[in-house]
């Protein structure tokens, strides 16, 4: 099953109640270090993340590198 640290939009919309829009939302707000993190994710609350957990979603550890993202850019204070 998709690890949500890793897959694509197009794997994490594979998941039952995933569409491809909250696939994208899952994918801005990582990495997740534990299972509440993905709560902070736009319309995951508790329910929802433990569907993801039942149906085999995964929770590997992140990647060391990722590409910055559009919320990083507040972060970046020059």
């Amino acid at each position: 099953m998709p690890d949500l640290n890793t897959a694509s939009a197009e794997e994490l919309a594979t998941l039952p109640g995933v569409s491809l829009s909250a696939a994208y939302d899952l994918i801005l707000w990582r990495p997740y270090l534990t299972w509440e993190e993905v709560e902070y994710a736009p319309e995951f609350d508790r329910k929802r993340v433990k569907a993801l957990r039942e149906a085999g979603a995964t929770l590997g550890p992140p990647p060391e590198r990722r590409p910055l993202v559009e919320r990083d850019r507040d972060d970046l204070q020059l």
